[in-house]
């Protein structure tokens, strides 16, 4: 499988541990470099669909119809991880454009103090 920068596929992140993100399959949006998109492994942000309590930097809003995706959810910023290849399901649920990574890339910026 090919893993493209931007796109949302739902992975399954179980098994985990204390205030990781849980879900058997949740939406997660790829944010490696496409250069990296077939190392075998993908750098993701999970997604909720629950408003947080929260603003940015720690979530960034995705509108509805943001990347194809057909519902409104937020990226939880702190939740960055690694998950291997075959934790992905095969359809791509959107594809975010580089204009629409920009509040995700500079609030991985701030969160990670890359300033």
């Amino acid at each position: 499988m090919i893993l493209n920068r931007g796109a949302i596929h739902r992975v399954r992140l179980s098994p985990t541990e204390g205030y990781e993100q849980q879900g058997a399959a949740r939406p997660c949006l790829i944010m490696q470099r496409q250069a990296l998109s077939k190392v075998g492994t993908a750098i993701v942000i999970p997604l909720t669909t629950q408003k947080p309590n929260v603003d940015y930097p720690l979530t960034v809003h995705l509108p509805t119809g943001t990347g194809g995706n057909r519902i409104e959810c937020w990226a939880k910023m702190t939740q960055l991880r690694v998950v291997a290849e075959t934790r992905f399901q095969e359809q791509q649920l959107g594809l975010l454009s580089e204009e629409e990574l920009e509040p995700i890339k500079s609030a991985l910026l701030e969160v990670l103090d890359l300033f």
